[in-house]
Order: C-alpha cells, then structure tokens, then sequence
C-alpha cells in the first residue's frame, strides 16, 4: 500500500561538499493532470564565490563578485536561459489553458512586431467589447521564406465560430490604417487570414499536451535576441498554481529519477524504469506527465 513520504523542504547535503544535487517539483493543472520535474540544481557558483571571498579576505560575496565570462558567450548562455524559461512557462501557460484549438493568424502586410501587437490588442480589446468568450497564449513566429514577415500562433480555448475571428482580426488589421469595417474582406482586399492548425489525438487531454508543446517550439533564440521583452502574450486569468518543491538525496539523475519516482507512486519495481512517458531533453531535467489511467495521481 502506498504512503505519503517523508518530504525534504531542504537541500540534503551540504553544497560546498555536493554542488550538484537535484529536487523535485511537482505542478498541478486545474483541468489536465499533475506532472512532475526532477531538476538538477548545481551550486558552483556559491562554492566558487565563497572561495573567492575566503582567498581575498572578504567577509561577503554577491552577484558582483562573480567573474564575467567574455561578452558573446555570456550572451549566448543568458539567450540559452532565457528561451528554456520562456518555453516552459508557455507550455505550462498552454496546458493551464487547456485550449480547444491552435488558430495561426497572418498577415497581408510585413509589420513590425511593435505593429502587430497592436493589432493583436486592438483585436483582443474588440473581441471583449462585442463578449466573445476568447482565451488564448499567442507567439510570434517568422515567416520561414521571409524572416522579415511576422505572424502569430495562438492556442485558443472558446467557442466562437472562425468566420467571427476572421472578421475581428480584419477589423484590426484595417483599424491601423484608420479604415472601419465591419465585414470579412475578401481575395486582393483581405488584409490577412486566420488559419486552424489541425492537432490530431484521441483524447483531449492529450490535444491539449500537443498545443502546447506545438506552440512553444516556436519560442526561437534569435526572437529572443531581437525582442528583449516579453516573448508571449497570454490572456488575463490564467493562473498558475505554485509548484510544490521537495529536495531529493539522490546524487545522479538516475537515482534521482527513481526516487522522486517512489515518492510518487510512479515506479516500477519489476521492471525497475517509470512506467509513464519520460522526457529528458537534457541531463540536467526530466519529467512526466502524469496519467492517472496508468499509475496514482501524486499524494501531495
């Protein structure tokens, strides 16, 4: 029978003695099922910082301490970073979403993104004056043949009709340009369109894990590097709930992965691997989505 464990609010080793450790952190969804990540954490640089401060006779480290690495590569690791953080947070944004449909919106016209992004609020602002239920997450992308025509991806979760979208957003486009309409245009005159990506699956659960792995693959370095700002645009009422984080004493990631795996109820003894899909783009990260058919939903 399966009992809750003994969960560790703290790291289990001392850093300066084991800089790399990991934990886990598990997140609930208030519509799809939890998942879990078994993340490693390495402490080098508190250790290389105290050693400094001790060797220089200094009674305190900090940020400013730390030694600069040359400036291409200390950008290409802060670009590095910052694409993981903003890919994760949209995937989760996504699933917190639970969209029902990935609609690309495009454009006629080659616009700036500071352009489009009026356009997508101008259509944002009349889609709630007209009370037309639309939630979404929207990412810019690059045309493939033209990286100087931006469109956008947005997972969408509502029931309005496409003809509806597709008349707002040519009501925005036209808007820029000081033009009211209140039609779909057509042919030459159409100002743009709004496409409906088809994501096949069986269950919509499983819709709403592709969407969102979909669409935050587009979450691009170079995007990143030319817009220093915010690299997507969710709607007002999607909230993530907090991850609960535990530290595991496990000092490989295999040992890790199986650890925090007992904690949850999600392994195999026999067969001595996690019966559910694990991903692991890195041999610092690893994590699952949860599929209550198969193994326990998480006891905390």
């Amino acid at each position: 029978m399966f009992t809750t464990p003994d969960l560790k609010p703290a790291p289990q080793h001392h850093f300066y003695d084991e800089p790399t450790q990991y934990r886990l952190k598990v997140r609930r969804f208030s519509q799809v099922p939890a998942e879990f990540t078994v993340q490693q954490v390495n402490f080098d640089r508190d250790v290389n910082g105290y050693r400094r401060a001790y060797e220089n006779g200094d009674t305190s480290w900090g940020l400013g301490k730390k030694i600069r690495s040359a400036g291409k590569i200390q950008n290409e690791e802060s670009k590095e970073r910052a694409q993981r953080r903003a890919k994760t947070n949209v995937r989760l944004s996504v699933i917190e979403l639970a969209p029902n449909a990935l609609v690309t919106f495009t454009t006629r016209e080659v616009m700036s993104l500071d352009q489009l992004l009026w356009c997508w609020q101008y259509f944002t602002r009349l889609m709630r004056e007209n009370r037309i239920d639309f939630e979404y997450v929207t990412v810019p992308e690059r045309h493939p043949l033209n990286p100087e025509h931006l469109h956008l991806h947005a997972a969408y979760r509502g029931e309005t009709n496409f003809k509806t979208l597709r008349r707002m957003w040519h009501m925005a486009l036209e808007a820029r340009h000081g033009r009211k309409i209140k039609k779909t245009l057509y042919g030459p005159e159409s100002p743009g369109n709004i496409d409906v990506q088809p994501i096949k699956a069986r269950e919509s659960v499983k819709r709403i894990r592709k969407i969102a792995k979909y669409i935050s693959k587009y979450i691009t370095k170079d995007l990143i590097s030319e817009f220093n700002r915010r690299r997507y645009w969710p709607s007002k009422g999607i909230n993530l709930a907090e991850a609960a984080v535990f530290w595991l004493s496990s000092l490989t990631q295999f040992d890790a992965i199986r650890e925090a795996c007992r904690m949850l109820g999600q392994w195999d003894e026999a067969l001595n691997l996690c019966p559910q899909n694990l991903f692991r783009p890195s041999d610092r990260v690893a994590w699952c989505a949860i599929d209550p058919l198969h193994t326990p939903d998480p006891p905390f």
